[in-house]
Parts: structure tokens; C-alpha cells; sequence
């Protein structure tokens, strides 16, 4: 009984190590998508002498994950400056918005927190593209891939490089 009760213990924990992990390494990825969804979205000339400033809401791994990115990469000649906040309400002025998908009832409050503004709302969770997010996270299979809708995009006041648009699953 007791044995049972260690490798049952033991299995727990090497479970939850295992959960971390992938969770890390999907952080990851994440960062390295949307860096290269900044490069391929035309910003506002006015914007070129300014950070790229990137607010994530309710993702912590994400938040170091991009930092990491920041401290050598820019988007074209312009540094990345990311931030971490827990809810829709207060957000800094920002160019691209991570809604992690954990907070992805606060969809239409960001939405219509962002109207008018340039900037890019990409969702941790898929199919939020049909609620106002300008990209969304998706799994196809085992792999992290991306719905992109243009309308959304281009409504908000951006372009996006076609390029991009062949990458990802298109929606509108």
C-alpha cells in the first residue's frame, strides 16, 4: 500500500513537471509567432521613432518569454517594450495586445476598449478572430498554428503583409 502510494506520489510530480514544461515551451512559441506577426504588419509611420510596445494580459510565462526576445531583437529599427497586466481595464498604449487565454471572456471588453486604436489584438485562445481579434491561437494536431482575420486587422487600422496572411488560417 505504501509503495503504491509513493509511485502514485512520484507519478504526480513528474506529471505536473511535465505540464510546466510544455507550458514553457508553448510560451515560447508564442513569443516567436507574434514577433513575427509584428514584422509583417504595416505600423504607422508616425509610430517608427516609438517602441514597439507589447502588453500581455494574463500570461506571465509569456511576458518573460517576450522579454527574453526584446533584449535582442527589434521590429525593424524599433526596440520592444512588453508589459504584463492582469485585466482589460487600465491598459497602456500599446501596439500589439496578447489575450491569454484564460482571460478570453474579456474579448468584447478589449475590443471595444481598442476601437480606433492601431493596434493588433492577438487571442491565446482559438476562434476569438469572430469576436474582434485580429489573430488567434489554434492547435492543429500537436502543432501551434494561428487563425488571421484581415477584416479585423485592417479595420483597426493596420495592414498586413500577405505573406502573413498565406502563413496563417484565414478568417473574416
Amino acid at each position: 500500500m505504501k509503495k503504491l502510494l509513493v509511485k502514485g506520489l512520484m507519478m504526480l510530480g513528474f506529471l505536473v513537471v511535465l505540464s510546466s514544461a510544455a507550458k514553457a515551451q508553448m510560451a515560447q512559441f508564442q513569443a516567436l509567432y507574434i514577433y513575427n506577426f509584428a514584422k509583417n504588419i504595416g505600423w504607422p509611420a508616425e509610430d517608427a521613432q516609438n517602441d514597439l510596445v507589447v502588453t500581455v494580459i494574463g500570461d506571465n510565462e509569456l511576458v518573460d518569454e517576450l522579454n527574453k526576445l526584446a533584449q535582442t531583437k527589434k521590429i525593424g529599427a524599433r526596440k520592444v517594450s512588453v508589459k504584463g497586466v492582469s485585466s482589460v481595464s487600465g491598459l497602456p498604449k500599446s501596439d500589439i495586445i496578447f489575450l491569454g487565454e484564460s482571460m478570453s471572456s474579456q474579448i468584447a471588453s478589449l475590443v471595444a476598449n481598442q476601437k480606433g486604436k492601431k493596434t493588433l489584438i492577438v487571442s491565446g485562445k482559438s476562434g476569438l478572430c469572430a469576436n474582434g481579434a485580429g489573430v488567434s491561437f489554434v492547435m492543429v494536431g500537436s502543432k501551434l498554428g494561428f487563425e488571421i482575420s484581415n477584416n479585423n486587422i485592417t479595420a483597426g487600422g493596420l495592414q498586413v503583409s500577405q505573406k502573413l496572411l498565406a502563413l496563417g488560417n484565414e478568417v473574416n
